[in-house]
């Protein structure tokens, strides 16, 4: 009996491999399918069932019934004991299942991708040595990152990174990638930055993404003073402010990071780094919008040490410089004082 039943199933489906013609195809098809579900139902622990199933998975992806090929290739891989064609059906699980993905529809995606991540994580865990497996891993990774789930997407990408040193290079760095921005998204900010720096360690500076990739990191650094100086330690926050100057020296926001840098300080009363960094900061972006006001810090941060004569001369200037007719009298009115 069973020798009939392999014997039919493998026959109907070289016929269909063979035929042109759809109607035939599909008769052959659907004999195919009976005689391996016959098969499989009436000996499911024989030796032979694994590569019947196998063989029964592969008819599927042959008719581009993508998920009922996903289905049999998971069950070939992991409902019975371990056997040579194992960790290749996994793999082959996974791949039928990103195919669903490309030919579902719109209402279909979110369930497909979520099998896709399933069978990829099994596949993962099932057999981490298979040569695919950090390509796997690191695709459920961005998967995951897209999905939102930020937390199960960083764990998935630091395992890439942490079991398979030796993988390309495009998957290690897309691992850090998502590290990076899913920490940001859970305001993990100090992981962040520390995943964007590594990013950057193998992204050229001609790369498209390069200019993104430094702002990203800047970013991580500025939230981490910024939730500094909510907890009201200036010190620490005027310390992650003027870090980004160093980390991340082209970035857009390390003008806005330099100014709060000058600004903690000046909460700190440290008025004598504080107008140094102040006077760095006009040096360095002379046509920011900022810069008059940052004249009136120096002007303050001067007064309030003592330094009078030099903060009439920066009230003098903030009057020079100012387009406000009121301003400009009040300054200089201030500078006559402190002379």
């Amino acid at each position: 009996l069973k020798a009939n039943l392999k014997d039919l199933a493998t026959h109907y489906h070289a016929e269909y491999q063979s035929m042109e013609e759809a109607d035939d195809k599909l008769a052959s098809y659907r004999e195919a399918l009976q005689w391996y579900g016959d098969y499989l139902e009436s000996f499911p622990a024989d030796g032979e069932s694994p590569s019947l199933n196998y063989q029964l998975a592969d008819l599927h992806l042959e008719h581009e019934d993508f998920g009922a090929a996903a289905r049999q290739y998971e069950h070939t891989a992991y409902e019975y004991e371990p056997h040579d064609q194992s960790a290749a059906a996994g793999y082959a699980a996974v791949y039928a299942f990103r195919e669903q993905m490309k030919v579902a529809g719109e209402d279909a995606q979110d369930v497909v991708q979520r099998d896709t991540v399933a069978s990829s994580l099994r596949f993962a865990d099932s057999f981490p040595e298979h040569e695919h497996a950090a390509t796997v891993l690191g695709a459920a990774a961005d998967d995951l990152y897209e999905m939102e789930d930020y937390v199960t997407a960083i764990d998935s990408a630091r395992r890439v990174i942490d079991m398979y040193p030796d993988a390309e290079a495009a998957i290690r760095r897309s691992a850090w990638v998502v590290v990076a921005h899913g920490s940001f998204e859970l305001d993990e900010y100090a992981q962040a930055e520390h995943a964007y720096a590594q990013v950057l360690t193998v992204t050229p500076e001609d790369d498209e993404s390069h200019a993104s990739l430094v702002d990203n990191l800047a970013a991580a650094i500025y939230k981490q003073g910024e939730l500094a100086n909510s907890a009201e330690d200036y010190r620490a926050a005027a310390e992650h402010f003027l870090r980004v100057r160093s980390a991340a020296p082209t970035s857009a926001i390390r003008a806005t990071a330099e100014y709060d840098a000058g600004a903690a300080l000046i909460r700190l009363e440290d008025w004598t780094t504080a107008a140094g960094v102040f006077e760095e900061f006009r040096s360095t972006f002379p046509e920011h919008e900022l810069q008059l006001e940052a004249t009136r810090q120096i002007a303050y941060a001067y007064r309030e040490n003592g330094e009078l004569a030099r903060s009439a001369g920066e009230y003098e200037r903030i009057a020079s410089e100012s387009e406000d007719p009121a301003l400009r009298s009040e300054a200089l009115l201030v500078a006559g004082d402190l002379y």
